[in-house]
């Protein structure tokens, strides 16, 4: 089942209007993107792009009427990561300043080491070179640039499993724990249509799932978090490759290429309801009165016995003997 679809992954890719340059050895990620299109910054007009001579790489940078405005030779294969099977690239910041390549890997299989180059665009300058041991491609980049997102694949009998990675640029290291939603630990896919949210804070990825339910992985760029999206769909998975995903309303919806509707998902975290909501409630309603009680207490006069404490109650508006309760003025 695994093959057959690797094989219909490239006939579709074949048959696509963008090419992504996977690795060309049959490797677990969507590859790197060496044609003269690269990554567009619309608010500035410039496109970036990688064209390959040998194992050297020239990095070009154009403007809106195609001239070239600055370019840099690099002594290694590298190119525009793509994120998706469907074309979408990525590793350009939200403010354009910060441009991250992958190098092309080498080898079938699950690769030994990887390598990320972080640039800066206006100078062109390496920023850092990022060196790790195992299968890591790049998914996203925090709005501000600081945090690193990575899909690592640890199974080379399994493509489609991976896990999405965080790495610090600020402090040039790997970040320890995996990024998992906790009800769905174990992610299985291959990532499809790609959304970016407003300001880049959340990245929406649409995974097929061979022999499995598609899903969508929600990514908080700013947070480090993530949610898996179940995705009801019965029908064949192919069909997925040329969806679009649409936001509306706290809703994500997933449509087909002629804008039929898929799924709505709810893009809210779930709340506790019934039995549980209930007790939340009552937790927090104990925890508020034992704090107006202390509260209370501290700024009581004189010692407190208890049949005090029995008779009097703190959110009573009277004392016993029937008089007024001074009114204190402010906050504290």
């Amino acid at each position: 089942m695994q093959t057959r679809f690797r094989v219909l992954t490239v006939v579709l890719l074949a048959a696509a209007v963008v090419v992504p340059a996977a690795r060309g050895d049959g490797g677990p990620s969507p590859g790197i993107s060496l044609d003269r299109t690269g990554i567009t910054d619309p608010a500035r007009g410039l496109a970036y792009s990688t064209e390959v001579e040998g194992k050297v790489t020239s990095l070009l940078v154009r403007n809106q009427s195609g001239g070239i405005v600055r370019t840099r030779v690099l002594d290694r294969i590298y190119g525009v990561p793509f994120v998706t099977y469907n074309g979408t690239k990525g590793g350009l910041s939200r403010d354009g300043r910060t441009l991250v390549l992958a190098q092309s890997q080498q080898g079938a299989g699950l690769a030994a080491t990887s390598r990320l180059m972080v640039l800066d665009t206006r100078t062109l300058r390496t920023r850092s070179t990022i060196d790790l041991k195992g299968d890591f491609s790049f998914d996203a980049l925090s709005p501000d640039a600081r945090t690193l997102f990575l899909i690592q694949h640890t199974s080379a009998g399994d493509y489609e499993r991976y896990r999405v990675r965080a790495y610090d640029l600020a402090q040039g290291r790997l970040l320890p724990n995996p990024i998992v939603d906790k009800t769905e630990p174990n992610m299985r896919g291959q990532p499809l249509v790609r959304l970016v949210g407003p300001g880049g804070a959340w990245v929406y990825t649409l995974y097929g799932h061979q022999g499995g339910e598609p899903f969508v992985h929600a990514l908080d760029t700013v947070h480090a978090s993530a949610r898996c999206l179940d995705v009801d769909w019965d029908g064949n998975q192919n069909l997925l490759w040329s969806a679009r995903l649409k936001l509306g309303d706290r809703k994500l919806n997933v449509l087909t290429k002629a804008g039929k509707r898929i799924a709505v998902l709810e893009l809210q975290p779930r709340r506790a309801s019934g039995l549980g909501a209930g007790w939340l409630s009552a937790i927090a309603a104990m925890a508020l009165a034992g704090a107006a009680v202390v509260l209370w207490l501290l700024r009581g006069r004189g010692r407190l016995t208890l049949s005090r404490f029995a008779i009097h109650s703190p959110w009573s508006s009277t004392r016993p003997n029937g008089a007024r309760t001074p009114t204190r003025s402010g906050s504290g």
